[in-house]
């Protein structure tokens, strides 16, 4: 396990939100999507990368962390 900060934590939209606070999988399936290359991880998909700043980049307000209900 690995810790980064990260730019934002949403993703999504047109009211479907997800929240990633991190990359990574220690299941190690044979058959998962998520080890893809698309998915462009720059670490051993196995080694989770969290995202330490996750509830700093929730509260900050801004726009983009925004949900609207």
């Amino acid at each position: 396990m690995h810790f980064v900060d990260a730019k934002g934590i949403l993703t999504g939209g047109k009211g479907h939100w997800g929240m990633n606070i991190y990359r990574g999988c220690s299941h190690g399936c044979i058959y998962c999507d998520s080890r893809s290359k698309c998915y462009q991880f720059t670490h051993a998909f196995e080694d989770i990368e969290v995202k330490q700043n996750a509830p700093e980049q929730k509260t900050e307000g801004n726009d983009r962390n925004r949900i609207h209900v």
